[in-house]
């Protein structure tokens, strides 16, 4: 056999290899690949609204309306309970209060909370629920916070067949009359690169962090700017600060973000909170300062300069050896 009929055996057995490896992916992929259960996407239970904000008086009575919506393709039976609830940490996440956590609560309005029916949604069904919330003669004036929650199961019929286990909740937070006291303050506030605190970076994004702490006895919302200035003193950012349903709840803590981050950044920035809050013309005021300084630019500019420097020592020394020879050419001619 020649050269050229190896060449060709050579060519059949590329193409065979090649045929069998597409075969056996094709074979073999599909086992591989994770099978995805094609569940309902849209189990679930919608309510509106999600937090009910409600000015009360000592004694009152209010009735609340909330709309609750089964978003499944399945019938639920729908219950209900009423907790209060805290701050979870400083990102402002509810935390349900239940056992002993909710024995000594002076905010507790989970007993207020009366005539939320039972019922059963069809697929896709909607229905307004009216609920009562009766204040006190005693209750104490100032915050108090409860959490509606709701659990949609499929009925005992389908209990077999239907895996699913629906809920949803609302936040209630109640100003009771009285002696109020509106106080917060910027506990701490400073530049966060990477996750963390920082002085000096050499490049950002830097992420602004104002920790804001309730010392009254009701919840607030400050609502104001944070700005940002350069080492001359112009602005150099601009940012909404606090806003809808960022309420800061008495005794804690809420940390509010924002990312600063510009193409070029160099020297010293200041960063000023200014918001306002509450119903008795409550200012919040906050400033931290921090440093961008790009050290891997310098340190290229710092070489490049020094490159350039000794480039032109070394043009000069051969431009000046050139006229040296040049001169001593023409004295030899003389």
């Amino acid at each position: 056999m020649g050269s050229q009929g190896i060449s060709r055996v050579t060519e059949r057995l590329v193409i065979a290899l090649i045929g069998v490896t597409l075969i056996l992916t094709a074979l073999v992929l599909p086992l591989l690949t994770p099978r995805i259960a094609h569940a309902d996407d849209s189990q679930g239970l919608q309510v509106s609204p999600v937090i009910v904000d409600l000015n009360s008086e000592k004694g009152g009575s209010y009735n609340l309306k909330l709309t609750i919506t089964n978003v499944t393709t399945n019938v639920l039976d729908i219950t209900s309970s009423t907790n209060d609830f805290t701050a979870s940490d400083e990102t402002g996440n509810p935390k349900i209060l239940t056992g002993a956590e909710d024995n000594d609560n002076s905010y507790s309005l989970k007993s207020w909370v009366s005539g939320i029916p039972e019922l059963t949604l069809q697929p896709k069904q909607s229905r307004t629920l009216t609920f009562a919330v009766n204040v006190p003669a005693d209750a104490e004036s100032g915050g108090h916070y409860g959490v509606i929650q709701f659990i949609g199961t499929p009925p005992p019929t389908q209990s077999q067949t239907v895996s699913l286990n629906a809920s949803v909740g609302v936040l209630l937070l109640a100003r009771v009359a009285g002696t109020i006291t509106e106080k917060v303050v910027v506990k701490d506030m400073f530049g966060e690169y990477n996750g963390k605190r920082l002085g000096i970076t050499a490049t950002g994004p830097v992420n602004i962090v104002t920790r804001v702490s309730n010392t009254g006895n009701v919840h607030v919302k400050p609502i104001g700017t944070l700005t940002v200035k350069n080492m001359f003193g112009q602005t150099v950012g601009s940012y909404d600060f606090g806003g809808t349903n960022k309420n800061v709840l008495p005794g804690t803590t809420r940390r509010y973000e924002q990312t600063f981050d510009k193409r070029w950044m160099f020297g010293r920035y200041t960063a000023k909170v200014e918001a306002a809050y509450g119903t008795t013309g409550g200012v919040l005021m906050g400033e931290t300062s921090f440093w961008v300084i790009p050290f891997k630019f310098i340190f290229l500019l710092f070489v490049s300069l020094v490159g350039l420097v000794l480039l032109i020592r070394f043009l000069l020394k051969r431009y000046n050896q050139r006229i040296i020879r040049k001169s001593q050419h023409n004295h030899k001619k003389r």
